[in-house]
C-alpha cells in the first residue's frame, strides 16, 4: 500500500508508466490523472472500457473538473467526500479492483481545484491507509513558480504529501539534461514543504545507459526502471483492442516486478518518517520521559 506519484521535466512517458504500473498491480489500485495540462486517459486508455452494467462509456460528465462542484455541494466540510469521488471514477480494465479518475479535460479549469486539493488528497490517503489500495498520481509535466512547485498549474499538495516521487527520465542525454534542475527544485521544495527531500527518485524508462549512471549523474536514486516496448506503450497511450503479447511484453513484465519493491521502499520510508515524528507533547512529558532515563541509568 502506498501513495506514489509520477512526474516528469517534460513529456518523458509519465502516463503510459503510470498505466503500466496500475494495471500490472496484483492489489487493488486507484490512478489518479492529476495532470494540470489536462488528461489523456479518457481518449486513450479508457476509451472503449465500459462501466457497470448498463455498459456506461467514458464522457465529459466524469473526471476531475467534476470535483470542485461535487466539493462545493457538500452540506458541511465534515461530510465525506468518497462517495463524490467514486462516482467520477472508471475501470481501467474488465476487472473491478483496478480504478481510474480521468484528468482535466481544459487546462484553464486546473484553478477551480485549489480550494478542493486538500480534501481530494485525504482521500487518496485513506484509499491508501485504511482501503490497503495502491494508489498511483499521474502528475504529468512539472511547471515551477520561482523554484518552487506551481499552485496552480502542478498538483503540489498531493506530491508533497506521497510516500513516494517518482521523476521519469528517458534514457536519452536530452531527458537527463532537462530532468537535472527538476531533480535539484523537487528535492527543494519536498524539504521546505514536504515529506523530505528524500521522497524524490528516478524512474528510468528505456535503454542506453546504465541505472547507476543515472542516478551518479543527477544525484538521485534510481527506485524503478522500466524497458520501453513500443507495441505495449501504444496500447497504453491510445487504447483500444489489446494486442496479442501485451501482458507479457517487457515493459509490463518489468511492471508487475517493480511494483512490490516501490510498494516496500514507500512502507519503509512511511515508517521512517513516523519513528522521526515522535516528539514530546509538552515539556512536562519531556520531564518525565527524561527522569525515566535517569532511573535506568541508576538501575545499570
Amino acid at each position: 500500500m502506498a501513495l506514489i506519484a509520477l512526474v516528469s521535466a517534460k513529456s518523458d512517458g509519465v502516463t503510459t508508466s503510470a498505466a503500466a504500473l496500475a494495471l500490472a498491480s496484483r492489489r487493488p489500485v486507484l490512478l489518479a490523472e492529476l495532470d494540470m495540462a489536462g488528461g489523456t486517459l479518457r481518449h486513450g486508455l479508457l476509451r472503449d472500457v465500459p462501466r457497470g452494467e448498463h455498459h456506461e462509456r467514458l464522457d465529459g460528465t466524469i473526471g476531475l473538473h467534476r470535483l470542485p462542484q461535487a466539493d462545493w455541494e457538500r452540506a458541511s466540510a465534515e461530510q465525506d467526500f468518497t462517495p463524490q469521488v467514486a462516482q467520477h471514477l472508471w475501470p481501467l480494465d474488465d476487472s473491478d479492483y483496478r480504478v481510474a479518475l480521468p484528468g482535466l479535460i481544459d487546462p484553464r479549469q486546473a484553478a477551480s481545484l485549489t480550494s478542493t486539493w486538500p480534501t481530494l488528497l485525504n482521500v487518496l490517503q485513506l484509499t491508501d491507509q485504511q482501503l490497503h489500495w495502491d494508489v498511483l498520481v499521474d502528475g504529468g509535466r512539472m511547471v515551477l513558480e520561482g523554484g518552487r512547485l506551481h499552485p496552480v498549474l502542478s498538483p503540489a499538495p498531493v506530491l508533497r504529501e506521497a510516500d513516494l516521487v517518482l521523476l521519469v527520465v528517458r534514457m536519452t542525454e536530452e531527458s537527463q539534461a532537462l530532468a537535472y534542475p527538476m531533480v535539484r527544485a523537487l528535492q527543494d521544495d519536498l524539504a521546505t514543504h514536504g515529506s523530505g527531500a528524500r521522497a524524490l527518485g528516478l524512474l528510468v524508462l528505456g535503454d542506453g545507459y546504465r541505472p547507476a549512471d543515472v542516478a551518479r549523474g543527477l544525484d538521485a536514486p534510481v527506485l524503478a526502471a522500466l524497458p520501453w516496448d513500443e507495441t505495449a506503450a501504444a496500447y497504453l497511450r491510445t487504447g483500444g483492442r489489446m494486442p496479442r503479447g501485451v501482458t507479457r511484453s517487457r515493459l509490463m513484465r518489468a511492471a508487475r516486478e517493480t511494483m512490490a519493491p516501490l510498494r516496500e521502499h514507500a512502507d519503509r520510508r512511511r515508517l521512517h518518517l513516523q519513528m522521526r515524528q515522535v516528539r514530546a507533547a509538552t515539556p512536562a512529558v519531556e520531564r518525565i520521559v527524561q527522569h525515566l532515563a535517569q532511573r535506568g541509568v541508576r538501575h545499570d
